[in-house]
This record gives structure tokens, C-alpha cells and sequence, in this order.
């Protein structure tokens, strides 16, 4: 099995540099063309089923980045929930406190912690394991592409030290029960 996880195109809130997680916004144009950069990249996959996380910002990416495909929404690919910081510029939090959040998560905001968050993404593989398809592509955030790399790992690292550009594709495959990480790509 391979799953295909792509991060949305850029958002409004991430052309402001604001905390978005669960605030549900458009692309912009940039995060357009980004889309249709990722639709390079997959236009030879065939998928046997496609998700999206159920925020606008992810669904646009996959219609443009798979035109005329049907996709199922799911709520557990959502980005990781980060409470009250949602809508406020990234840099209000002191270098400590983002340190801290991307360790830990958004708990001290209301929202929500990564394990939490990881287990979401773990949820997913299971769901995806009982349904048995093939080739799978989700559509999602970066939180997401990066939770999911810690699970597939069996690691935590900061969400710093991953560079997870807007329409990101992290390739995992399962092979024998066990899933490993195949590709990651970068489009810009």
C-alpha cells in the first residue's frame, strides 16, 4: 500500500504568517498555483481513493491538483488544533513559547496536544490498513505530513527541523505491517 499525503497550497492565513490550525480559509493564488504544481506530481498515480481533510483550504487543493476526482472528507486529517492562537501573527509567541508548542502542542492554548495529534494520524493508517485500497492519496496540512512521520518513525522530532513546503508530498508505504517513510518532496 502507498499513501500519498500532500499538504494544502498556500492559505491566506499562511501569506500573513498567522496561526491557522483549525480556522477554515481559502487559498490564495499562489496556493493555486501550487496546487497545480502538485498536480505534476501526481498526474501519473492512479489512485484507487482520495481524502481530504474536511477544511476548505485542503479540499481546494485537491480539486485542483486532481481535477474531476471524487474525494472523501475526513476530520481526523485536520491540522493539529492550536486554540486560541488561531488567527494571531506566529511571531506573537516568545522563541520560547514556540519552542515550546512545537514540541508539545497547544494544550496552554486550548487546543490540542501532538500526541493527540499523532494519534489522529495513527487512526488514519488504520483506516486506511481495514480498507485495504492500494495507492491512496490525502489530502492535508503540515502538521499532519509531519505527525505522520513521527508515527511511520516511531520518533518525535521538532516540527522545526522538518522543512514541509505548501504542497508537500510525503510517499509512505506499508510493506509486511510496517510502514516506512518513501519519499518526501519538496515542489518549490
Amino acid at each position: 500500500m502507498k499513501l500519498y499525503m500532500i499538504r494544502h497550497g498556500q492559505s491566506e492565513t499562511n501569506g500573513k504568517g498567522l496561526w491557522t490550525g483549525w480556522r477554515d480559509v481559502s487559498l490564495t493564488e499562489r496556493g493555486r498555483e501550487d496546487a497545480k504544481a502538485a498536480r505534476e506530481v501526481l498526474k501519473d498515480v492512479p489512485f484507487d481513493k482520495v481524502y481530504s481533510s474536511d477544511l476548505q483550504r485542503a479540499r481546494q487543493t485537491a480539486e485542483i491538483a486532481l481535477p474531476g476526482r471524487s474525494f472523501e472528507t475526513l476530520s481526523m486529517l485536520r491540522e493539529i488544533h492550536v486554540g486560541s492562537l488561531q488567527g494571531l501573527p506566529i511571531r506573537a509567541l516568545t522563541p520560547e513559547e514556540q519552542e515550546r508548542a512545537t514540541a508539545e502542542g497547544y494544550t496552554s492554548w486550548g487546543g490540542e496536544s501532538r500526541a493527540d495529534h499523532r494519534r489522529r494520524m495513527r487512526e488514519f493508517l488504520t483506516l486506511l490498513e481495514e480498507r485495504g485500497d492500494e495507492t491512496v492519496a490525502a489530502f492535508a496540512h503540515g502538521g499532519c505530513l509531519k505527525s505522520m512521520l513521527c508515527e511511520v518513525l516511531d520518533t518525535v522530532f521538532p516540527f522545526s527541523a522538518i522543512r514541509c513546503e505548501n504542497c508537500a508530498v510525503a510517499i509512505f508505504e506499508q510493506d509486511g505491517g510496517r510502514w516506512r517513510l518513501h519519499s518526501w518532496i519538496n515542489i518549490r
